[in-house]
């Protein structure tokens, strides 16, 4: 629907009505002054500003006089000398009749109702815009971008920075980078431009759309938050606690690693190693955690890329104990969760020694052990509902207590492994003993023993079930005749498949308290996977490797902001990864919308879209905010207007 463009206009006249009146004792004709005008939208309108009454004396050519001089009026307000010109060629009687209905008027505030309809119908025109000038124009995300900056201003990272004398520009830039790390896992450069083209992240913070951190500012935010690491990651562990009611009895401690993509000649950290990526040809550098059973980090430290498992729990336990002091009350130990790989007797002594308590499973594999007698079989299931059997050991004074596991799933997994490398074995085996029959085959006798030993060390599970039998040449002692295996019992071959055990210090933990607990370990794998996938942590593309740690740092604290949403929305039960979660919040854009409205003004509005079913029910776990704001611009000059206007008046009347 399309409006024209009206001018306002407005007059003032007297309508009359017969009445009776009591004063004559006849029907005489009975006075109102009444002003019809037109308003902003183009309705015309009229209103009684005064009811006179009766008029005696007055001839038509007074009241049609009376009422152009409050006409006038009402247009020119009261100014005495451009009155007197104006009513100069008026009778004394039409001049006073016109100040006096005038002050009755103004007394009864009937001018201000008039004027009260015209600004009430500006308002409403203003809000009436013709479709056919509408347009929609820059385009952002704004869903995961408000719902990461909501969750930042909650952990109060903003007000740290602030309070280590960052000022409010260095505050925005490191928000707006973190905010688009945590969301897109961008590098620096890449960041700048998502800034710039697709998200919404710096007018959030900002306030404003075009307002971008510098390129220099946003390369520094990462070794500037890594500067005062030990300080964010003391806060955030507070604030964490305090937000969310967390005890951190329960400790898990792991290590992963992240690979490189370039030579890193000259890096102290670097080194080649064992990856868990298999990415053998890259050098390493690894990254141990701590993190409580909520996912919270409570401890990170970057180490050399060829550190072993075991060499970095004494510091991880001196700085943990530094964070969470440990309590004097036996009954409030925490308990430290962790994997086989970091499992020494020295370990398990140093956590001992610091006031924990640990759980682990089992480095070495028990053989001379008793179930025992009276100890009941507790049946639990795995994840894919397969049963799996639990025993309690007999346990030894002064010793550990043990838990065995025999999980058939994981028995025929081993038996199948151990089937593949059994085959490769007596493969290398018999390659060996054809070999003393063939011309140029290896036939001297340290020779042979040297190959088989070789492929004892390649399989050494396998190779210790196997007898093996060498026979010199009774021609020449110097060579073999004959080469011969045995396995010593099928029955010992697969026996121990699917058997594990777990090792604690703690007596009061019944079967299914001690897997429970241990399974938490499962926490950290997915911690893990979230610092790889999710959030893009590898591989590292850092020359140096202060921005190397920098880079490591960075990518968790953008884990805090994620798993501060996860948590509040388990809690709700709302499960999701963080990939499926922006996904969802992708949906909610913001856009700039302009068109003209009946005013002929060029009206902008800024406007959020409404969230999805989805989107708003993860706004409503977090009791979050769903919109972060709805801007209206009304941006035009009186040359606008004239030009809008005519322009409107043109298309309609073509």
């Amino acid at each position: 629907m399309s409006y024209f463009l009206m001018l306002i206009f407005g007059a003032m006249h007297f309508i009359s009505e017969i009445r009776y009146n009591p004063g004559t004792g006849c029907e005489q004709k009975y006075y109102r002054i009444k002003e019809t005008f037109r308003d902003r939208v183009g309705k015309v309108r009229s209103r009684i500003l005064l009811n006179v009454g009766f008029l005696s004396g007055l001839r038509p050519e007074d009241i049609r006089d009376i009422g152009k001089g409050l006409t006038w009026m009402s247009e020119h307000g009261d100014q005495p000398t451009i009155l007197g010109d104006a009513f100069a060629r008026y009778s004394d009687t039409v001049r006073g009749h016109v100040e006096k209905y005038w002050a009755m008027m103004v007394e009864q505030g009937s001018v201000d109702i008039v004027q009260k309809v015209i600004d009430d119908s500006t308002a409403e025109a203003r809000r009436m815009v013709d479709v056919g000038t509408m347009k929609h124009t820059d385009a952002r995300d704004v869903g995961a971008e408000w719902l990461c900056l909501q969750a930042i201003r909650q952990l109060e990272l903003d007000k740290l920075l602030e309070k280590e004398g960052w000022s409010e520009s260095r505050v925005n830039a490191a928000l707006s980078h973190l905010v688009t790390r945590t969301i897109y896992s961008p590098s620096e450069l890449k960041s700048l431009r998502v800034m710039k083209e697709n998200s919404a992240v710096c007018e959030l913070v900002y306030g404003r759309q075009d307002v971008l951190p510098g390129y220099k500012t946003t390369y520094q935010v990462a070794p500037d938050l890594y500067k005062i690491k030990d300080k964010l990651e003391r806060h955030l562990c507070n604030k964490t606690d305090t937000l969310f009611n967390l005890s951190n009895r329960i400790l898990l401690f792991d290590l992963t690693n992240f690979y490189f993509e370039s030579r890193k000649q000259n890096s102290k950290k670097a080194a080649f190693g064992r990856s868990k990526e298999r990415r053998n040809d890259c050098k390493l550098l690894v990254l141990a955690l701590c993190i409580n059973t909520d996912g919270f980090i409570r401890y990170s430290s970057v180490l050399e890329g060829n550190m072993a498992d075991p060499k970095s729990l004494p510091d991880m336990i001196g700085n943990v104990i530094l964070k969470s002091p440990v309590s004097d009350n036996p009954e409030e130990k925490a308990l430290v969760v962790i994997d086989a790989g970091i499992v020494t007797e020295d370990n398990l002594k140093l956590i001992r020694e610091k006031g924990y308590n640990y759980l682990c499973v089992s480095r070495r594999r028990l053989t001379d052990y008793e179930l025992k007698s009276e100890g009941k079989t507790v049946i639990v299931h795995d994840c894919k509902k397969r049963e799996i059997r639990l025993r309690e050991v007999e346990h030894n004074e002064g010793g550990d207590y043990y838990l065995q596991i025999n999980s058939p799933s994981k028995g025929l997994k081993e038996s199948s492994m151990k089937g593949q490398f059994r085959e490769r074995f007596e493969t290398e085996l018999q390659k060996a003993k054809d070999a003393l029959g063939k011309k140029g085959g290896t036939k001297t006798y340290d020779k042979v023993v040297e190959r088989v030993g070789r492929a004892m060390g390649r399989y050494p599970s396998i190779a210790k079930f196997y007898d093996v039998t060498y026979t010199r040449s009774t021609k020449n002692t110097n060579q073999m005749s004959e080469l011969s295996w045995r396995i010593r019992s099928e029955e010992d071959f697969d026996r121990d498949s699917g058997i594990y055990f777990l090792r604690t210090n703690i007596a009061s933990l019944d079967e299914k308290v001690t897997w429970d607990y241990y399974n938490l370990i499962r926490e950290i794998e997915s911690t893990n996977r979230q610092l790889k996938t999710d959030l893009s942590l590898r591989p590292i593309f850092h020359q140096k490797d202060d921005r190397s740690d920098a880079h490591l740092f960075f990518g968790l604290l953008a884990y805090w902001i994620v798993n501060t949403i996860r948590f509040q929305l388990k809690e709700s039960g709302i499960n999701h990864y963080w990939t499926e979660i922006t996904r969802i919040m992708s949906t909610q854009k913001v856009v700039t919308t302009e068109a003209v409205n009946a005013l002929g003004e060029k009206v902008q509005t800024r406007i959020c879209s409404e969230p999805t079913k989805d989107a708003a029910s993860i706004y409503k776990a977090l009791h979050y905010k769903d919109r972060p704001f709805r801007k209206i611009k009304i941006c035009s000059t009186q040359q606008d207007f004239q030009k809008n206007k005519n322009a409107v008046l043109q298309r309609n009347t073509s």
